[in-house]
């Protein structure tokens, strides 16, 4: 099973935006990543990097675990919140035919402190783009 820590980040709401994923395979690190994706409002931004961490993933394992400390992105994963933009309406659909593919996928909420790895790449990601 793979371990998954996303988070998306965001110079503005919207504004310059970064992802950060990392991925573990019994505690061996087998990812690290970070992308400029453009401007974006952070709740994009974090679900724009769990799109991407479920694309790597699938060339790598069928089993995942997700850590993010996005508390809306695992409440609207677990369908307990309501999506109403639509930008993240098709987004959410785009991720719901990845997760399918998948034979078992978890969400788990982690506080910040505990995704600083791929909060800085994330945020490097937008220090590249800017400087």
């Amino acid at each position: 099973m793979l371990n998954v820590h996303i988070d998306g980040a965001s110079r503005g709401n919207p504004g310059p935006s970064g992802i950060g994923i990392i991925i573990f395979r019994n505690n061996f690190l087998i990812l690290n990543y970070g992308e400029f994706i453009g401007f974006h409002t952070n709740l994009l931004s974090e679900y724009l990097a769990l799109k991407r961490a479920l694309q790597f993933a699938l060339l790598i394992d069928r089993e995942i675990k997700i850590h993010t400390d996005s508390m809306t992105v695992v409440q609207q994963r677990e369908s307990k919140e309501r999506i109403r933009r639509k930008e993240l309406k098709i987004l959410f659909r785009e991720i719901n035919n990845l997760e399918k593919k998948f034979k078992k996928i978890s969400y788990n909420f982690i506080p910040r402190e505990k995704n600083t790895v791929a909060d800085l790449y994330a945020k490097k990601a937008i220090d590249y783009y800017i400087n």
